[in-house]
């Protein structure tokens, strides 16, 4: 009867040390989703890092090697488009001009500006 409560008490300890475990994991884990939460609800424009996700404007004409300053830019999110800047310079790095009328897909860039991926038809 005595191992057993010896066994009983090594048992109740390696528990209690689980619980301690398992608060300290999910302080973590708070903590994380709190980060999380603060990098999704950045946006373009004056930012000092990239920011993810895709990007679109109406279609202007930007030169091949150019850029526009003063440009609206929507974030795509569930497909819908929500400004993410009202002041972006957009930059123009491929080899022909981008087309009025045509919505342009977008990448941001470090700086907060934001480069052409592509144009659709």
């Amino acid at each position: 009867m005595n191992g057993l409560v010896n066994r009983l008490g090594q048992l109740e300890a390696r528990f209690e040390r689980l619980v301690f475990q398992e608060q300290a994991l999910y302080a973590q884990v708070q903590a994380l989703a709190t980060q999380i939460a603060g990098v999704q609800q950045q946006t373009g424009g004056g930012q000092s890092s990239g920011g993810s996700g895709i990007y679109i404007m109406a279609g202007v004409v930007i030169a091949a090697g150019s850029s526009v300053t003063g440009a609206t830019v929507d974030w795509v999110i569930g497909g819908t488009g929500v400004v993410a800047s009202t002041n972006a310079t957009v930059w123009n790095m491929m080899e022909s001009a981008t087309i009025s009328g045509k919505t342009i897909v977008l990448g941001m860039n470090p700086d907060g500006s934001f480069t052409v991926i592509t144009q659709s038809c």
